[in-house]
Parts: structure tokens; sequence; C-alpha cells
């Protein structure tokens, strides 16, 4: 295989799904091309390979003071889509860049309207019809745009007009895990970022019914905070203070929910549900709403308890029937991962490979 080169544009490697996929793909691909990474700077940032170089995007590029620029972007947020287009460009000119790859609406739009030589792919990370006018309006904008476009699944492709699902393939995330499950405490645990999509507070409110004949236990949310979602107000109002924790972001958050009991996401929607599959894949009982994503990819394997979405009384019965069998929990271990297994890392990555470096993936 020829030694090409791969840009992976994204907003930030900070919290979310899909910035844990970039990493996972960064690392696999850096064996097989020259792999560059766009990004903002953040405090913190999921890690990737040395050899995988990141180079960061700027917010200003020209000689005004930065107090001014940040003005004008406000006022005007074409000049900062401008600019930002702008400087990919260069980049991708400067680089010789073969392929770029975008993850989330921002990037696929920086991708789409950037020149620059080489195939643009880009990745549909979510449920486009749940996201709003705004962001169905992007995609509609920057899709046409691509050689390529990567869907999680079946449900979000089919959203599509014929022009898109022409240039459009379905392939899972890699999924990868530092570590198995270990011994459980009374500890019920969810990652996601703090964003009303995940609906923590179905899920508080569930724990707040299920405490009542459960004392002892413990919910610990992880995933990045301050993200549209107020969850120490809600906290406060279920009276839950010192029985909901809210852990923050982990960059390797495996070894810290390894000792749990269950795994709990209670989104309302989802492309793909990565936390889901990584809990199965280190073996905690799970429990999931019944969102388009999750049931097209777990439909009867019994590979998790599923519920309706937004439903309180649903969702706590569940946590209680796993907490008063461990027989069911022992099942659902062992379920859940032999089915994540089919979305490993070296299961998955070969599809990729061959989408970004061989362009030759089927749908």
């Amino acid at each position: 295989m020829e030694n090409k080169k791969l840009l992976i544009i994204v907003p930030t490697l900070y919290g979310g799904g899909a910035e844990r996929v970039i990493s996972r793909l960064a690392e696999a691909l850096s064996n097989d091309c020259e792999v560059l990474i766009l990004t903002f700077p953040t405090p913190e940032q999921y890690p990737v390979p040395e050899k995988v170089r990141i180079l960061y995007l700027k917010e200003f590029d020209g000689p005004a003071l930065a107090w001014l620029g940040k003005i004008s972007y406000a006022i005007f947020p074409i000049r900062r889509l401008t600019c930002l287009c702008r400087q990919i460009t260069a980049l991708k000119r400067r680089e010789k860049v073969d392929v770029t790859l975008s993850f989330l609406r921002s990037a696929n739009l920086w991708n789409a309207l950037s020149g620059g030589g080489g195939r643009k792919v880009m990745s549909e990370r979510n449920n486009p019809m749940e996201k709003g006018q705004h962001y169905w309006r992007c995609c509609l904008l920057s899709y046409p745009r691509s050689d390529k476009v990567i869907f999680q699944t079946r449900t979000a492709l089919e959203m599509f007009p014929a022009r898109i699902r022409k240039k459009g393939i379905i392939i899972p995330n890699p999924i990868r895990v530092s570590c198995l499950a270990a011994a459980p405490r009374k500890k019920i645990v969810t990652m996601g970022r703090l964003h009303p999509q995940k609906n923590h507070t179905l899920l508080i409110r569930a724990f707040a019914l299920f405490l009542r004949d459960h004392p002892g236990y413990t919910l610990h949310l992880y995933g990045k905070d301050k993200d549209g979602f107020d969850a120490k107000e809600v906290i406060a109002e279920s009276g839950l203070e010192g029985k909901v924790i809210l852990e923050g972001f982990h960059a390797d958050v495996h070894a810290s929910i390894a000792d749990a009991e269950q795994f709990v996401l209670s989104s309302d929607y989802e492309g793909m549900p990565n936390a889901l599959l990584e809990a199965m894949m280190m073996g905690l009982p799970c429990i999931s709403t019944q969102f388009e994503g999750a049931t097209e990819l777990i439909g009867d394997s019994g590979a998790c308890l599923m519920t309706p979405k937004r439903d309180v009384e649903a969702l706590a019965a569940a946590m209680s029937r796993l907490s008063d069998n461990p027989a069911l929990r022992e099942s659902l271990s062992k379920a859940g991962r032999r089915f994540a297994g089919a979305f490993s890392v070296e299961q998955v990555i070969p599809l990729w490979r061959d989408v970004l470096l061989n362009d030759t993936g089927k749908r």
C-alpha cells in the first residue's frame, strides 16, 4: 500500500464518542499511512500516538486585535467560516493531503467548503432528524460535496435523498476497552456528555425511584460537563446530593467504571451508542432506552435490557430487575461481550481502511 497522507478534521479531541473513535482510527491507520489531525486546542483530549501529528486551527488569521476579531466573528459568523476554510485549504495544499476525513457537523462543513486536493470523506455521527433544521441544512450542504459519506446505521442513511445515499456506506465504530468488569459494588454508571440528548434527567429520576427499595447505591455520571444540561439542579430537586456523582471527563474511563453493577444509557437519540458497546465489551450488564440506533443495532440479540424512551418507571423497574437478579446480570454480561466482539477494532478498522486508503468500501 502506498504511503498516503490522511487528514482528520474534528472540532476538538475532548469529551465525546466521536473524539474517542478518532483516537482509535488515528492509532490504527498510522501504521498504514501518515495521519494528521486538525482541531482546536483544549485543556484535555484523548491520547493519540506520537507519530500522529496534531495541528491546531486558529480563530483569528488577520492583523486585527484579538478582541476585535472576537467581536467581528460574533456579528459575522460567515467571517469565521471563511477564515477556517482558508486555513484548511492552505494546509491541504501544503501537506499534499490525499484524503480528508471529517467528523461532526462543523468539521463536515469546513471540509465541504475548503479547497485542496484529495478525496473528501465525511462521517455522520448522529440522528440528523433529531438534531434540528440547522443541523439538517448543514448536512444537505456538506454531503453532496463529498466523495463518500460514512454512516453508522441504515436508519440514518435512509433519511437522506438519493444523491447522498449513493455516496453512503455504513461502517460501525471501532470499539476497544482498556479493562474488563471487576467485582461489582453498589454502583450504577453511565457515560456521555451532559447534554439534553442523553436525557440524564430520566436516569436521575429513575434512580431516585430505584433507591427507595435499594438503599446504599450510588449513580455516577462520566462525561464532559457544561454541555447544555444542569445536572446539579436536577440532583438537588431529587434530593440526591451525595448519591449522584458527577465524575467529569476521564481519558481512560473504563478503569473507573469497571466495578459497576450495571451500566445504563438513557438517551433520547444517538447515532451508534459507543458507550453502550464499550460497557458490553467490558462485560457490564447493560440497560438502554429504545432509540432508533440502539434498536437497529441490538435488535433481539438479548445483549442488554431495553426500555421505552422517556419512561421513568420502566427504567427504574429494569434497574431493580438487574439489581435483584445476579443470574440475569451474569447472562447479560456474557451476551454483551459476545455481541460487542463484532465491533472490535480488529473487525472494524479494515472497513475504514478500505474506504479511506483504498476507496474500495462497499455498501
